[in-house]
């Protein structure tokens, strides 16, 4: 069981990582977005373990923003912030199309279109 002074902390920590922050510059960041690094991680100073332990996730492969939450253990929102502040400087290139909120996956009935069905199926059957 931890100490009420532990606890208090693990409250805290978002709340420090983001500077205070609770929403991102960018408030429509799909948790399915994918992130990829843009910069040598090796060369970066003065940047949070967090924004640090980001770009080695997204270096090499792209990573969805929900699986850099999962792989850092930070909750969502937070890497939410962290992510649109690395885009932000140009350490990270966010790809959003094709997400079910966009345009150009509906028909032209405003159904969603075939392509991305056959795209969610694909992902489900790799599972």
């Amino acid at each position: 069981m931890p100490h009420d002074g532990e606890e208090e902390a693990y409250t805290v920590r978002p709340y420090a990582v983001t500077g205070g922050r609770v929403s991102a510059a960018s408030t429509d960041l799909p948790m399915e977005a994918l992130v990829e690094t843009t910069t040598d991680t090796k060369a970066l100073t003065g940047l949070t373990p967090e924004k640090k332990k980001i770009l080695e996730l997204a270096s090499g492969e792209y990573q969805s923003v929900a699986e850099l939450s999962a792989h850092t253990r930070l909750p969502l929102g937070v890497v939410r912030v962290l992510v649109t502040d690395l885009a932000a400087v140009n350490y990270l290139k966010i790809h959003v199309g094709g997400t079910a909120q966009d345009e150009s996956t509906h028909d032209s009935s405003g159904g969603l279109s075939l392509s991305l069905l056959e795209s969610v199926l694909d992902g489900i059957a790799a599972l």
